[in-house]
């Protein structure tokens, strides 16, 4: 719990701080009187007065805020050239923009550290287009795709690696989605119907990558693998079941899928010391460890009938120089920032559930779990990069037009910029006064929702 809640304070005083000190910066550039400059919230326990801002330490140390002269719509102002408001509005929108323009330099430096000292890429992508496990009753089972065929083409683009064929299906028409597959020496012609949501890709008709054999990397928790005593690090030998049996990756993720409710013996080998995280592929640690029986029945969740593990994959080692870890960093974090306003969308349209949101309960919950992976492996960068992950996510939400938020006060301006005249004050005030209702309800519910995850909330309110 200590863990935890340093790990909390430390993320999130951190992103939030680093957000004030981009318009607090940007302000004092453009020459608006700052009032305010706060590490912390609540009443001052320290601080001094310099160059007309009181800069102060106060007693909750999850963030910080800046009070910038005439800022407030319903607030005194005495017209003062140097308030926030009686600047023309570039000046405003440069100052609203500065604070998610922070968090997102500061998302692209720790990830462009952690490509300068190397990051692991898998290998699959560039590897031949073979199918791994189907998932009983998925879109690909019904069309007839199967264990080991490798993917040609894709409604007539021919593919040769798992990656060409990802970007096939992400190009492909919904309603004409076509395989063909080589299978038995011979090329075998497949059609799929059309998905659920917006994107056609493999998890979503039901088939993955394959794999040499079936590594655990980690163990979901409150899961029936986390219940029996599966561990990250095992090696899962064989599974079976009522008359039947299975060894290898594929086919025991085929037998999980078809086994909703049954009991499985899980035959696992653990090493006795688990090999460095680039030679988990290559040791011979897991052929010297004991081998075991765990009884684990899969249950189903969000359609996917599971037992709650995630497999290791063979991945390389790959550095960047200061350029291409740059480039590459810029990038991972446009990916994700378009991610995230597409699961936006999704939620809005609802196709995807609202469990994907998380909130200050889950974000201090994947902090411990940070901040307790790092000290077990010796290394800070796996912190530093959720703290780098909520940095962007916390410069992308205050892009959102919502009133209060800096996207809210960006609209605004957008809106005047394109009107040519300036809203009433009166209307700013009720608009502020919306916004300030709706994240109040958004963050109740996020919160809940965060509960919701942990503590089984049907069986207290039965």
């Amino acid at each position: 719990m200590i863990t935890t809640i340093l790990a909390f304070v430390i993320v999130l005083g951190i992103t939030i701080t680093i957000h004030e000190f981009g318009h607090f910066a940007m302000a004092k550039l453009l020459k608006i009187r700052v009032l305010v400059f706060s590490l912390g919230f609540g009443p001052k326990l320290l601080g001094f007065t310099r160059g007309g801002t009181e800069y102060r330490i106060s007693p909750f140390p999850i963030g910080g805020y800046v009070k910038m002269a005439g800022e407030a719509y319903d607030g005194e102002r005495e017209g003062s050239p140097d308030e926030f408001l009686s600047h023309p509005k570039w000046h405003r929108f440069l100052v609203a923009v500065s604070g998610p323009f922070m968090n997102i330099v500061l998302a692209i430096l720790i990830f462009a550290f952690s490509y300068l000292e190397g990051v692991y890429v898998p290998r699959y992508p560039k590897e031949p287009a073979i199918v791994g496990p189907v998932t009983a009753n998925s879109i690909a089972k019904k069309a007839g795709l199967q264990t080991g065929d490798r993917i040609v083409s894709v409604n007539g683009n021919q593919v040769s690696t798992w990656k060409d064929m990802e970007i096939a299906l992400g190009t492909a028409h919904r309603d004409a989605l076509n395989m063909e597959v080589f299978r038995n020496n011979q090329v075998v012609r497949i059609h799929f119907d059309a998905p659920d949501g917006n994107d056609i890709e493999p998890s979503a008709l039901g088939f993955k990558f394959s794999l040499p054999k079936a590594l655990v990397s980690s163990v979901d928790r409150n899961s029936p693998a986390a219940k029996a005593g599966l561990k990250a690090g095992d090696e899962i030998i064989s599974v079976s079941g009522p008359n039947r049996s299975s060894a290898g990756y594929d086919q025991i993720l085929n037998v999980i899928s078809e086994s909703k409710g049954i009991p499985l013996t899980f035959k696992i080998r653990r090493p006795e010391v688990e090999p460095p995280r680039d030679q988990i592929w290559e040791s011979s640690a897991h052929q010297r460890g004991r081998i075991m029986d765990l009884s684990i029945t899969p249950i189903e969740e969000k359609g996917r009938v599971i037992v709650g593990f995630v497999p290791d994959y063979p991945a390389d080692l790959q550095k960047f120089g200061v350029i291409g870890a740059v480039e590459q960093s810029v990038q991972q974090c446009l990916d994700l920032s378009v991610w995230t306003f597409r699961i936006i969308g999704r939620i809005i349209k609802g196709s995807a559930s609202v469990q994907t949101l998380s909130g200050p309960i889950e974000i201090a919950r994947i902090s411990g779990d940070a901040a307790r992976a790092a000290r077990q492996t010796g290394s800070a960068r796996i912190f530093f990069e959720f703290l780098g992950l909520v940095s962007l996510q916390l410069g992308v939400f205050n892009l959102l037009p919502i009133p209060i938020l800096d996207g809210g006060v960006i609209a605004l301006l957008l809106i005047e910029g394109l009107i040519r005249r300036d809203i009433s004050l009166h209307l700013k005030e009720k608009i502020v006064q919306v916004g300030f209702v709706f994240l109040i309800l958004l963050m109740g519910f996020v919160v809940f929702n965060d509960l919701s995850k942990i503590i089984d909330l049907n069986r207290i309110f039965r």
